[in-house]
């Protein structure tokens, strides 16, 4: 399925199919300006190889490369001139356009901030030199709490999933979080959230007015009030509904569920509604087509 970044282009093409109402005063973005302006933004700079350079992005995650960081697929060490990119993931909002939702095997974490980092020379993607000690520093706007280090990657049971970094240490101050780079791709600072509330599974179910549109792709996400924590509600076949894991929410936890969904049309539809977690909580969710503006309120306000 297409992350909510995917999702949420369809928009652009359902509003300028639609016919301008006389009162219509919205602003219909184009394509281009709909993805710039709801995408987590990669970030490019350039150093040299073989020389020390430091990165920053403009919400302030700092990486400082050494002198001969970078190597190549064949694990040679590299020179010259390298490119470097870099996203960086420090809201509520980031996490959920990021696709990479606060959840490792089942279990929730609480996000201190997550980056993506790569490195290329000639459109080659590097690898990081084990020998060299990359320092990265991650400002504490999401947490000031204690965090591990959690890299994305495919497992034995699913595609992909934050996956604790035994070995890593992450040092906490007031400013920043600070560890040594594990290696490129996506990187979190997190914890695994622990709340001894008894546990109980969530459905949630779209809504249509009128006429049942033919949908072909739907999302719906969990933003949890006081944790920094936004996960994705899967899709359960068997019961057609959406379904957290099982057991694994605890009552009483107060949150937003959002669900996206396109129809075969590419008409997008949105909903949304606040909720308190009880047992066996069955959410139904009202939907409707949804317009520039509304999402981009809502996109704005987490």
């Amino acid at each position: 399925m297409k992350n909510l970044t995917l999702i949420l282009v369809f928009l652009i093409g359902s509003l300028s199919a639609c016919k301008k109402d006389k009162t219509e005063t919205k602003q219909v973005l184009s394509l281009a300006e709909f993805n710039a302006k709801f995408s987590v933004p990669v970030q490019k700079f350039n150093g040299t190889a073989n020389a020390a350079f430091t990165v920053t992005g403009t919400k302030g995650i700092k990486i400082e490369f050494p002198a001969n960081a970078f190597l190549d697929a064949s694990g040679n060490a590299v020179t010259g001139s390298v490119g470097v990119t870099l996203k960086e993931i420090l809201s509520k909002r980031d996490i959920l356009l990021s696709g990479k939702m606060t959840e490792s095997n089942k279990q929730l974490l609480v996000s201190g901030g997550e980056f993506q980092i790569l490195a290329f020379q000639n459109g080659q993607q590097l690898k990081l030199n084990p020998a060299a000690v990359v320092n990265v520093s991650v400002p504490t706007k999401l947490s000031s709490e204690p965090m591990d280090l959690f890299m994305f990657t495919g497992t034995t049971v699913s595609d992909s999933t934050w996956m604790l970094n035994q070995k890593a240490r992450v040092l906490s101050t007031p400013a920043y979080y600070q560890f040594s780079l594990p290696g490129f791709g996506w990187v979190n600072c997190d914890y695994f959230y622990n709340n001894p509330n008894p546990k109980t599974t969530i459905t949630a179910s779209p809504v249509y007015s009128g006429t049942v549109p033919n949908i072909k792709d739907q999302r719906a996400y969990l933003i949890f009030d006081n944790i920094n924590n936004v996960v994705g509600l899967p899709f359960e076949v068997s019961i057609n509904k959406h379904q957290s894991y099982l057991n694994s929410m605890p009552i009483g936890l107060t949150g937003k569920i959002v669900i996206l969904s396109v129809d075969v049309n590419d008409v997008i539809y949105f909903g949304n509604a606040s909720f308190t977690i009880t047992s066996g909580l069955n959410l139904n969710i009202p939907m409707a087509i949804g317009d520039q503006t509304t999402i981009d309120n809502y996109l704005n306000a987490l």
